[in-house]
């Protein structure tokens, strides 16, 4: 049994982890370095802010004898965050995974192919608790100077941290597999409807963090006794390390392995059942053909994925939904805003305040154009489907015009929306308004023919689920953390260099020309030598 479980846990690490080219190629050396510099740049700016708010929070509550709360909110950031990565990709990893069919099929138990599922979930979950804890920890070390029993139990108290967020997820995903099994048709729209309210929460905590840390520092004797009743693990598992008591210990090992247990108990149970209802597809109902060009039909093709795809759809389309919600807060408290900023300041100051205005919402909305980018997947998803595609009277051209014409889709009316809200609601020239639509449809045209090119050169058809596709694929990650670096590219260009030789307006005209002229190139570089890796898969 243990060696079956094995064997089905390697696969599934080693097809979440592992990096392939073209036809299963492996990914060459240089390529392989410049997605690890990208990996270690991530891990180094979550370390930064999770370092510095241990920081601040040790630093002030030390005094207070609550240093351990910085501990216990340390162990909350990084359970939330593993719930948060795991949660909506346990229906495609565990449920709807593409090879359960074949694992049924094979003289394999339920709890094996649960355990795998489970285990190979875990060691992600230890990775994104690697990325919270290090520096959460590595501060409070530094100035608190725990005694030595604090170290083995920080080691066993991590490897069981990650078990609680993992059943609660696991838990969410069996429910909503019971639920899609039966009602098939509503399951995307719940997905989707979860997603973006999971979304909307993580986002108004992220803007009223401050306020959060600033009533943390006022009132933390009687916020951490609600911390102590509330959130039991977390606290247990502060007062563990902070105090070396082996009673906290054991309680917060119960609570991660007791619900971890129950979760394996219970999709050994159902796995069958719901594994296999979870495939189930609507029967097809024959409709009237329409005839379409040939790039519309692949557009409509691309949009029908898209939205049967929740964790695409949110994933590589978040961006336009964020573009409108800022722009909608922007025009609701944006004059309130410039009002407090501006109040008491001499009137030279005042007037250079307001003239950062335009280049910080121009900045905010090309930050959220960056993450409209349907096109870094759409190629791996064909999936071993791709033969259909290639075997249609479609040219390439086609074919990647179709897909891009998905991303412009959504970028397109969130950009001019968004800068139409802003310019109704906020006293700016309409210069300014023309810069504010121009820069985010610019800077999400080259992002979305940058991530098409970067599919086609690192394509993934091998999985077994969609997610590993749609968030964690070579090309959806250089693409990602590339734009970032891009956008840095251009504000730091306009900080250090564009402020002092031109104006704004000026500034967002050339970056635009810029942008247009790159992605001209880029739709050249496609129709050639993308054209060519197409033809060979």
């Amino acid at each position: 049994m243990m060696r079956e479980l094995n064997l089905l846990i390697k696969l599934r690490l080693r097809g979440a982890l592992q990096l392939k080219g073209r036809r299963g190629r492996k990914i060459s050396g240089w390529k392989k370095v410049l997605f690890a510099l990208l990996m270690v740049y991530l891990a180094g700016a979550m370390a930064f802010l999770f370092g510095g708010m241990s920081y601040a929070l040790v630093s002030q509550l030390q005094g207070l004898g609550l240093s351990w709360l910085a501990l216990a909110l340390g162990a909350f950031f990084s359970a939330a965050l593993c719930f948060i990565m795991t949660v909506f990709s346990t229906q495609s990893q565990i449920f709807q995974a593409r090879d359960n069919d074949q694992l049924l099929s094979l003289p394999l138990t339920a709890g094996q192919i649960a355990a795998s599922r489970l285990l190979s979930m875990l060691a992600l979950e230890y990775l994104y608790n690697f990325v919270v804890m290090v520096p959460t920890v590595g501060v409070y070390c530094w100035l608190t100077r725990p005694g030595w029993v604090f170290y083995p139990m920080l080691i066993a108290l991590s490897l069981l941290l990650p078990l609680l967020p993992l059943s609660l997820a696991g838990a969410v995903g069996y429910l909503f597999a019971l639920i899609s099994s039966r009602f098939a048709r509503l399951k995307n729209l719940i997905v989707i409807l979860l997603s973006v309210g999971a979304f909307c929460l993580y986002f108004y905590f992220c803007l009223n963090l401050n306020q959060y840390m600033a009533l943390l520092m006022q009132e933390g004797q009687s916020l951490a006794g609600v911390f102590r009743k509330s959130l039991p693990p977390f606290y247990h598992f502060a007062a563990a390390l902070e105090q070396g008591s082996w009673g906290s210990f054991l309680i917060c090992a119960l609570w991660s392995l007791v619900p971890a247990a129950l979760l394996y108990v219970l999709l050994a149970k159902g796995f069958f059942r719901v594994g296999s209802a979870a495939g189930v597809k609507t029967p097809y109902k024959r409709r009237p053909l329409r005839e379409s060009s040939p790039w519309a039909a692949v557009l409509k093709k691309e949009a029908a994925r898209l939205f049967s795809m929740p964790t695409y759809l949110f994933n590589s389309g978040v961006g336009a939904f964020l573009m409108v919600i800022l722009s909608v807060m922007a025009a609701l408290k944006g004059e309130e805003l410039i009002s407090a900023m501006v109040m008491g300041l001499p009137t030279e100051a005042a007037a250079a305040l307001g003239d950062l205005l335009a280049p910080l919402l121009t900045a905010s909305l090309c930050f959220c154009a960056l993450m409209i980018c349907t096109t870094a997947a759409s190629v791996s998803l064909e999936g071993d489907k791709m033969w259909i595609l290639r075997s249609s009277p479609l040219t390439a051209r086609q074919v990647f015009a179709g897909k891009l014409a998905l991303d412009l889709w959504l970028l397109v009316p969130a950009s001019v929306v968004s800068a139409g809200i802003l310019g109704l609601s906020l006293p700016l020239p309409w210069a300014d308004i023309a810069c504010l639509a121009a820069a985010p449809l610019c800077f999400g045209l080259f992002i979305a023919l940058a991530g098409l090119y970067a599919n086609l050169c690192l394509p993934r058809f091998d999985y077994s689920s969609d997610t590993a596709v749609v968030k964690q694929s070579a090309s959806v990650m250089t693409v990602s953390l590339g734009s970032m670096a891009v956008l840095a590219l251009f504000v730091g260009g306009y900080v250090f260099l564009g402020r002092e030789a031109m104006g704004y307006r000026q500034f967002c005209g050339l970056s635009c020309l810029i942008l247009l002229a790159l992605s001209a190139l880029l739709w050249r570089l496609i129709c050639t030598d993308g054209a060519r890796r197409y033809e060979e898969f």
